[in-house]
């Protein structure tokens, strides 16, 4: 309790509304019922670790896998970069990973992929559910994908990868709690105003930079797969 006390006071919250709503109300209803303690976030120091490693485990039928690598902060412009190279490699069934890996060659019962950036760290990453069989395969694949799209990704493929996700960015602000947990999670992080710049940040995203981490995801990475015994 006095742990929660310190840290989640008014002063470190953020009240989020979406939708016909009265603003002067609202200020009301936060003057009424937040007060004027203040809490203090305590600061996280992170530091950067990359490291592979393989466990077995009693129990489980399929290996589980995750490739991951390090991106630029939310504070950084080329954080924009890092959510474009995840979805062209691992979002969705049109990415590469999801292609070369299940579509052409059935070697995995799921792949996807994510980018958790945000202002004190920030990675993306690949899950690969597949057979123990498998694993040393598919890691050469990743790898050898994210080497061809540091060597021959094109202004076609990249501009179509940008229309799909900025499409996918207005489909989402259709619903009032996605735009909700969006505009919250961009405040905490820098700035509301970057959720409604997401598009110009999208489209501003150079050929160059997306190769760039590309080929620094082949260089540092980590890899885990858990698999059965």
């Amino acid at each position: 309790v006095k742990k929660f006390e310190q840290i989640y006071q008014p002063n470190n919250m953020v009240l989020c509304v979406v939708g016909d709503a009265d603003f002067n109300k609202i200020v009301k209803f936060a003057e009424d019922n937040f007060g004027n303690e203040k809490g203090k976030v305590p600061e996280l120091k992170v530091g950067l670790k990359n490291k592979i490693k393989i466990k077995s485990r009693k129990g489980i039928d399929q290996a589980n896998l995750v490739f991951a690598y390090h991106v630029p902060l939310t504070s950084d412009k080329k954080s924009h970069t890092a959510k474009v190279l995840s979805t062209l490699m691992a979002e969705g069934m049109s990415s590469k990973l999801f292609s070369e890996i299940r579509m052409k060659r059935n070697l995995a019962y799921a792949v996807k992929g994510g980018s958790n950036t945000n202002k004190d760290f920030a990675y993306n990453f690949v899950y690969v559910g597949t057979e123990k069989k498998n694993v040393g395969a598919v890691k050469e694949l990743i790898l050898e994908e994210f080497k061809k799209v540091s060597e021959n990704l094109g202004e076609k493929e990249l501009k179509q990868v940008k229309e799909q996700m900025i499409g996918n960015h207005y489909i989402n602000m259709e619903d009032s709690q996605n735009q909700m947990a969006n505009l919250l999670f961009y405040e905490i992080e820098g700035s509301a105003n970057d959720f409604y710049n997401l598009e110009k940040n999208i489209r501003n995203v150079k050929l160059k930079d997306v190769k760039e981490l590309a080929k620094k995801a082949t260089k540092k990475y980590s890899f885990f797969a858990l698999v059965p015994e």
